[in-house]
C-alpha cells in the first residue's frame, strides 16, 4: 500500500481552516455511508480549535450524525478539569457544545484531568490507555478504537501531540498512552498518545500553518527521523494528509509521486473549498445560466440533512449538455438523493423528456420529490424507491423501453453489478455516466481496505471486460475536489 505523504496547500490559515473543516465534515457523512461508529481524534492548538470553529459554524454539519462519532484527543495538557487552556475545554467552546445532545456526552472521550485521585500523568496515561482499549475491535492488533481520521496540529521544532524531539516518549512502543513530565512548552506536564497509536489510525491529517512551520514541515516530508522531528512519524495506516498553508509549505520541494502543492512561484495549486479549484468553478458559474432553482434544491437538501454528496453545479451542467448532445428522452438515474443531479438530466431531456431515478432511502426520496415538484420539471420525474439492483433485475423482467442515457452516483461496492444490469436496459448508443470513480487517486491501491474503492476498481475491470461498451474516464477536479467520472457507450 502506498502510504507516502499527500499534501495540499492552501493561500493562508484562515482558508486552511476552513477547507480542512468542509474537508473533515465531508470525511465523516463519506465514512458513515460505509460503517458505524465513527472515531475522530482532534488536536489543540491555534489551526485545530480554528478547524473545530469553523465545522460549527459549516452549514452542513448537520449533514453529519453526530450520535455516530466518537471523540477522542491526541494529547491534552495535565491540569485542573475546567482549565482554559485544556485542549477539551477549548473543543468544548468552538464545536461539541454547540452541537448539545446531538453529540452524546459518553461519546466524548477526554483526557482525564488532575484531580486528587488522578495525581500524575502517569495515572492519567493508564487510565485514558483503558478507555481506548474499551473502545477497541475485539480481534485489534493495538488496543485503540479503529480511528477513522486523527488531527495533528505540528510545533516549529516538528512535535506532535506531546510528543517531541529528543524526548524518551518517542521510543515508547509498549503503551497506547504516555505521561509527559518536561515539555518544552507550557504548562510542562502532558499526557500523549504514543506512535503506535497515532500510526493505527487509518487516516492522519497533519494541518500546519505559518512560516514558523516551515523548515519542521520540509524536514518531515523529507523524512527526518521521528527522533529529530516527530511529525515525520505521523503516519496513518491508509493515508497520511498534510494541510497546509502558503508559508508552512515555502521550503517544501514538490515531488509529484507524493504531493500536490505549487506548479510555479506565482500561484499554488489547491484544492478544496476557497481553493484554486473552487475559485475557478466560481469564474465559469455565468456560463451556467440562472442557478436559483438548483441552489433551492441544494439548500433543501441541506436544510433535511442529506450528505453533501451530490454533484456540483459545473458537474451537474455537464450532465444536462450530455443529455441534449445525445439527444437522450429518456433518461435513468441510479442515486437520486435529493433530486440536484436529477434536475439537470431532466432539464436536459427536455419537455418530452422523462427521468427515472432510483433511490434506496425513502427519507431520500421525499425531500426530492418535493423539491422537484416545486419545479416545472417535476411531473417529468418517476422516482423509484428500494434497492436499486432489485428495482433494475424487475425493469429488466418487465421489458421496460431502453434508455438513452444513464447516470450512476450509487454505492460504489455495487458498480460493476449496476454496469452489467443498466447495459440491458440500454441500446447501441446508450450513454453511460458513472461517477467518483477516481476517489482521490485511492482507486490506484490493489490492497486499499475501503469497500468503496474496491468496488470501483472492479468496475474499471468489468468494463475493460465487456465487448459491448467502450469508453474513458475523465479525471475532474473542482469544488468537490479530486475526483473522475467514467463516460461510456453501449456498442
Amino acid at each position: 500500500m502506498n502510504r507516502a505523504p499527500h499534501v495540499v496547500v492552501h493561500p493562508d490559515a484562515d482558508v486552511l481552516a476552513e477547507a480542512t473543516a468542509a474537508r473533515l465534515l465531508t470525511r465523516l457523512v463519506d465514512l458513515q455511508s460505509d460503517h458505524s461508529p465513527v472515531h475522530v481524534v482532534l488536536t489543540g492548538g491555534t489551526v485545530g480549535i480554528a478547524v473545530l470553529r469553523a465545522v460549527a459554524a459549516s452549514p452542513v454539519r448537520g449533514a453529519v450524525d453526530w450520535s455516530d462519532v466518537h471523540v477522542w484527543w491526541g494529547d491534552e495538557r495535565f491540569l485542573p478539569d475546567g482549565d482554559p487552556d485544556r485542549n477539551e475545554v477549548q473543543a468544548r467552546e468552538a464545536l461539541l457544545d454547540a452541537l448539545g445532545d446531538a453529540l452524546p456526552a459518553d461519546h466524548v472521550h477526554a483526557m482525564p484531568a488532575r484531580t486528587a485521585q488522578v495525581p500524575d500523568t502517569d495515572a492519567a496515561a493508564r487510565l485514558y490507555a483503558a478507555e481506548l482499549a474499551r473502545h477497541a475491535p475485539a480481534d485489534a492488533d493495538l488496543a485503540v478504537p479503529s480511528f477513522d481520521v486523527l488531527l495533528l496540529g505540528m510545533g516549529p521544532d516538528g512535535h506532535v501531540a506531546s510528543l517531541f524531539p529528543g524526548h524518551a516518549t518517542l521510543s515508547v512502543s509498549d503503551r497506547t498512552v504516555v505521561g509527559e513530565d518536561d515539555s518544552p512548552k507550557p504548562p510542562p506536564p502532558r499526557v500523549s498518545l504514543t506512535f503506535p497509536a497515532i500510526q493505527a489510525a487509518a487516516e492522519v491529517w497533519v494541518v500546519a500553518a505559518g512560516d514558523g512551520k516551515a523548515d519542521a514541515v520540509a524536514a518531515a516530508l523529507r523524512g527526518a527521523p521521528s527522533t529529530e522531528v516527530p511529525a515525520a512519524g505521523a503516519v496513518g495506516a491508509v493515508r497520511t494528509l498534510w494541510l497546509l498553508d502558503v508559508a508552512a509549505a515555502s521550503h517544501v520541494a514538490v515531488d509529484a509521486g507524493e504531493t500536490r502543492s505549487e506548479p510555479g512561484p506565482a500561484r499554488r495549486q489547491t484544492e478544496g473549498p476557497g481553493s484554486t479549484w473552487a475559485e475557478v468553478d466560481e469564474l465559469v458559474a455565468p456560463l451556467l445560466g440562472d442557478l436559483t432553482v438548483p441552489d433551492s434544491i441544494a439548500s433543501a437538501a441541506t436544510a433535511a440533512a442529506l450528505p453533501d454528496i451530490a454533484v456540483s453545479a459545473p458537474q451537474g451542467r455537464l450532465l444536462e449538455l450530455l443529455t441534449r448532445a445525445t439527444g437522450a428522452r429518456r433518461v435513468l438515474e441510479l442515486g437520486t438523493l435529493g433530486g440536484y443531479s436529477t434536475w439537470w438530466l431532466a432539464r436536459g431531456a427536455g419537455p418530452e423528456g422523462v427521468v427515472v431515478s432510483l433511490e434506496l432511502s425513502a427519507d431520500h426520496a421525499a425531500v426530492a420529490r418535493r423539491s422537484l415538484d416545486a419545479t416545472d420539471i417535476g411531473h417529468r420525474v418517476q422516482i423509484e424507491i428500494g434497492p436499486a439492483t432489485a428495482t433494475l433485475e424487475r425493469m429488466i423482467h418487465e421489458g421496460t423501453e431502453a434508455f438513452d442515457l444513464v447516470f450512476v452516483d450509487a454505492d460504489k461496492q455495487s458498480l460493476a453489478r449496476y454496469l452489467d444490469l443498466v447495459v440491458a436496459l440500454s441500446r447501441p448508443g446508450t450513454v453511460i455516466v458513472v461517477d467518483n470513480v477516481v476517489r482521490g487517486g485511492a482507486v490506484l491501491e490493489a490492497d486499499h481496505p475501503d469497500a468503496r474503492v474496491q468496488g470501483t476498481r472492479q468496475f474499471l475491470e468489468r468494463v475493460a471486460q465487456r465487448a459491448d461498451v467502450e469508453g474513458t474516464v475523465i479525471q475532474t477536479v473542482g469544488r468537490k475536489g479530486y475526483d473522475g467520472m467514467a463516460i461510456l457507450v453501449v456498442r
